[in-house]
């Protein structure tokens, strides 16, 4: 609910002192939750501690599946008091086998098909969910350019394991128990545990340094049949965003905490299929001959001859 009174504070005092931006205060009332299980109120979990939530609207079916595939995956997990999750160590294999299809991932400057595409939407739910809470984020990287599924600018957590992993520590007073859900095509990450007896708020984002995207790229390569094209980057501009995260704990304001993001300018890039060192046919009186490379040809049989081809590589 907007808090209408200090909605007109700020709203004044930005005026006076000439501050573009304000941040509009809301009040929050959680669901009241209720725990029975005295094996879970043993271990602290005895309320909603923090909600990650995002939004994947428009995303193609095996991106949407993979999605469900990988909430699954944390339902029910368990973070012992004082312990790292690590997104990556739980979420495990990603391939066929573990029930992912393919579906675009950032590899390097270039975005292609592969098993569990679509997973960051799920680390990304993870992180918000931990940096709302206020617990230590220990590793959290931005997308290398501006994914639309992650708005708003810096508030996205890639994963690509084992490499890049998402990470945090539970400094609650017990332990805390995961459930993930998804309707309506949002993702959620529910954490039951002790909530910490801090606020914390999130300023942001502040963006600046906006780059156009590169001039249009067009690459031939031999991975493709000759003729054969496919997009391997659309245009995206670049951008940096910064958030600030301000806990309080006993009354007492910390140190803001800087969430910085740097995105990078991506170009329209094409792939084009062709043979890139085409074949030299060389014909003497004696013989034919086709040089594949500069130490190996092959030797075409003369008319009406019984053998076959002959390649001669040198070393």
């Amino acid at each position: 609910e907007l808090d209408l009174d200090r909605v007109a504070e700020l709203t004044l005092f930005a005026l006076k002192e000439n501050i573009p931006i304000i941040q509009l205060p809301v009040a929050i009332t959680e669901p009241n939750i209720v725990v029975d299980d005295p094996q879970l109120k043993a271990m602290g979990i005895t309320e909603l501690v923090t909600i990650g939530e995002s939004d994947y609207a428009g995303s193609p079916r095996n991106r949407v599946h993979n999605i469900a595939v990988g909430l699954a995956r944390f339902n029910g997990e368990m973070i012992p008091e004082g312990e790292e999750f690590s997104f990556g160590k739980i979420l495990g294999p990603v391939n066929a086998q573990t029930g992912y299809l393919p579906e675009l991932t950032i590899l390097g400057e270039r975005t292609l098909p592969e098993f569990g595409g679509g997973l960051c939407q799920v680390s990304t739910t993870a992180y918000r969910g931990a940096w709302r809470a206020g617990l230590p984020i220990t590793a959290r990287r931005n997308h290398s350019y501006v994914v639309r599924y992650y708005s708003p600018a810096g508030t996205d957590a890639t994963v690509y394991p084992p490499w890049t992993d998402m990470r945090f520590m539970n400094d609650t007073d017990g332990a805390l128990l995961i459930q993930t859900h998804h309707a309506d095509e949002k993702a959620y990450f529910i954490y039951y545990g002790t909530k910490p007896l801090r606020s914390t708020e999130l300023v942001g984002p502040f963006t600046w340094d906006p780059i156009a995207p590169p001039p249009d790229r067009i690459e031939y390569t031999e991975e493709l049949p000759p003729g054969e094209s496919r997009i391997v980057s659309k245009p995206v501009p670049g951008m940096k965003a910064m958030w600030y995260r301000i806990i309080t704990e006993d009354g007492e304001e910390q140190e803001p905490e800087e969430f910085a993001s740097f995105y990078e300018a991506r170009p329209y890039f094409e792939e084009i299929g062709a043979l890139l060192s085409p074949p030299s046919i060389v014909k003497t009186p004696e013989r034919n001959m086709i040089r594949l490379s500069e130490n190996t040809t092959i030797t075409l049989p003369r008319e009406n001859s019984r053998t076959g081809p002959r390649i001669r590589i040198r070393r």
